[in-house]
């Protein structure tokens, strides 16, 4: 096991490092001039003379070649320095941690949400299959799969503001100073946002607990009298997780992507706000660091999985361990 965690490991690091190879690359090939789309910010500064900008990039240091800025900017990320905003000139971590609080608590609420709601409904629905409950789980999976989450967003919006003359709140509350507003803001953006990991985990937590159900050791728990309850979340839930923990890995990346469009409709000040308003300016290190914390959480949040299988079922046993027992 542990000679099998070393090699994931390693594999992960090998990742990141593709990771800030191609986002390196990828930011510098945008259409447009870094100074020109920061500086369109600055009040007063309608345009900039040839002069002036490559003095700013001068100053920047993007007069270098690409592999000297390369080697600065990952010297920087080992020594944990997230480097300084082209826009503000300020610290990049520092004005992305609050908004890294926002956009986890939305993933995290979004992520309670598919996961209770996406395995009760999935083991519910298979074991009343053919019922007009299994047929309303499955339509329902199959319309919020379907349908796109910005469209369902406004259409709420504007719903929620012609017929009901609810807006939610506009300016954000952490859930550690105001948690009712703090909610107001949270939970109908968190629904929204899981509503297509929650059907997608609800389809494959139905077909897989659908087979569980009908193996020789579930009939014979049934035929013991055990109720149906203790039958279906002690042995066919522990049987029917295992596939579906790798939707539901998938599933945690698509919520972090997710929250671009999400945050954007509701007005909630996470990363994915940051994350457009960025590219629009060109700042590089905030889109440098911004998809790094997301493919950082990818990577973990896989390793993390493949963890979970042998902690869920010890018969299944990483590659390593197997060849040699």
């Amino acid at each position: 096991m542990n000679n099998y965690l070393f090699k994931r490991l390693a594999l992960s690091a090998l990742t990141l490092w593709l990771v800030t190879v191609v986002v390196f690359v990828l930011v510098r090939v945008l259409p447009g001039d870094a100074i020109v789309a920061a500086s369109a910010q600055s009040p007063g500064e309608s345009s900039l003379t040839r002069a002036e900008i490559e003095a700013g990039r001068a100053a920047l240091g993007l007069d270098r070649g690409i592999v000297v800025q390369y080697g600065e900017w990952l010297g920087d990320l080992i020594s944990l320095n997230s480097g300084e905003s082209f826009v503000t000139g300020k610290s990049v971590w520092s004005e992305m941690r609050p908004r890294l609080s926002v956009t986890l608590e939305l993933t995290l609420v979004a992520l309670i949400i598919v996961t209770v709601g996406g395995t009760t409904l999935g083991i519910l629905s298979a074991s009343a299959e053919g019922s007009r409950f299994d047929v309303a789980v499955r339509s329902f999976s199959l319309l919020a799969a379907s349908v796109p989450q910005f469209w369902i967003a406004l259409f709420l919006v504007i719903i929620m503001a012609s017929w009901w003359g609810y807006f939610i709140p506009v300016e954000y509350s952490h859930v550690w100073d105001d948690p009712a507003r703090n909610a107001q803001q949270i939970l109908i953006p968190a629904v929204i946002l899981a509503l297509r990991p929650l059907a997608l985990l609800t389809r494959v937590m139905r077909a897989s607990s659908v087979e569980v159900l009908s193996t020789d050791y579930i009939r014979a728990a049934r035929a013991r009298g055990l109720l149906t309850r203790t039958v279906l979340f002690r042995h066919v839930l522990n049987n029917a997780l295992i596939p579906s923990l790798t939707v539901l890995a998938a599933q945690v990346v698509f919520l972090l992507g997710g929250a671009v469009v999400i945050e954007s409709v509701f007005n909630l000040p996470g990363v994915g706000r940051a994350l457009v308003q960025a590219i629009s300016f060109r700042d590089y290190p905030i889109i440098q660091f911004l998809t790094l914390v997301i493919a950082l959480g990818a990577v973990f949040i896989n390793l993390g999985v493949d963890i979970l299988y042998w902690a869920i079922d010890p018969r299944i046993k990483p590659t390593s361990t197997a060849r040699g027992s």
